[in-house]
């Protein structure tokens, strides 16, 4: 497969994800619960999931793309997580009805976290096939 072609299969996922990250973060803030407790989880697991989400695509999109050594690789992905949840909390700071906040960069790098733990301890009890589809 010619490097171009290749680079745009999987980075095309993560430029779309961070994308559909920006868009749901320029929402007015959204109440998916009527009780309190249940909303705050729901949006916080929601955080969680979209960050691991754009770790997953990340790790997939490096480790086919460039010569990174596996824990060079994992951090990378770590890194970038966190970085990217820092821009998205800060341009929720000029969507009316939001605010940035210092503690979904944490519930956004904990999705980051659990995939990195992923990749690095729960890969290998998958079956072969699936994770050679993986990664």
């Amino acid at each position: 497969m010619p490097k171009n072609v290749r680079i745009m299969l999987f980075w095309f996922p993560v430029i779309l994800w961070m994308g559909l990250i920006f868009i749901l973060s320029s929402f007015n803030q959204l109440q998916v619960s009527e009780i309190a407790w249940k909303d705050f989880v729901i949006r916080k697991l929601a955080h969680i999931t979209e960050y691991f989400v754009l770790y997953f695509l990340l790790f997939r999109a490096l480790k086919n793309t460039s010569s990174l050594t596996s824990w060079k690789l994992l951090t990378t992905c770590l890194i970038i997580t966190f970085l990217y949840a820092i821009t998205d909390e800060y341009h929720q700071t000029f969507v009316s009805g939001r605010s940035g906040k210092s503690t979904d960069i944490g519930f956004d790098t904990t999705g980051g976290v659990i995939g990195l733990l992923f990749f690095y301890k729960l890969i290998c009890f998958l079956p072969k096939k699936i994770r050679e589809y993986i990664v």
